[in-house]
């Protein structure tokens, strides 16, 4: 593993798991009280440039969104992930738009699709792909697909399905046509 990213996590003043460690790449949670100041340390001391992504699993059976930030250092060849737990009703994260800009982005996103909110985050409450959605957050794995499917669009129409074997029977007057293999050899 990379020396700096043993070094955040040495220095760090707090409690963490590592989830998984190898040449270059160090996932760890922590507390979510923690959370920025690992983001921070990990920025400004150990050259963690880039936030790739913004992620959340819905872990409706514990009641938590699991987030984790990925982050990769300048020279593209580390990355460092942090996950924390949250609280799933009002879920409140501290926005990081303005240590990584393209957090406001992602933190829209996940403001839409999952209701998470990002107090700071100036871009939060537009619409990014569900125009004038007033439902309950569609990524949240209580969102019912079917019943707002249904409810939306209606019965869908019944398909039929026809076995090729059968239209080509009837086409040809053939069943089972055998395929001579050498035709398919190169």
């Amino acid at each position: 593993m990379d020396k700096n990213l043993q070094r955040i996590i040495s220095e760090s003043s707090f409690e963490s798991d590592t989830i998984r460690e190898d040449e270059g790449y160090l996932h760890v949670r922590v507390s979510r009280v923690h959370v920025l100041e690992l983001l921070l340390s990990a920025k400004q001391r150990f050259d963690m440039e880039t936030l790739q992504l913004i992620s959340v699993v819905d872990r409706i059976e514990d009641a938590v969104f699991q987030l984790t930030w990925i982050l990769e250092d300048s020279g593209g060849t580390s990355v460092f992930m942090i996950s924390a737990d949250y609280p799933r009703e009002n879920c409140t994260v501290p926005t990081i738009g303005d240590i990584w800009p393209t957090a406001i982005l992602f933190e829209r996103e996940l403001h839409e699709m999952y209701g998470i909110d990002f107090p700071g985050n100036p871009r939060q409450n537009e619409d990014f792909l569900l125009e004038d959605w007033r439902e309950l957050p569609p990524m949240r794995r209580d969102f019912d697909t079917l019943e707002y499917s249904l409810r939306t669009y209606g019965e869908r129409r019944k398909r039929t399905h026809t076995d090729p074997r059968e239209y080509i029977a009837d086409s040809i007057d053939e069943w089972d046509t055998p395929v001579p293999m050498k035709d398919f050899e190169r």
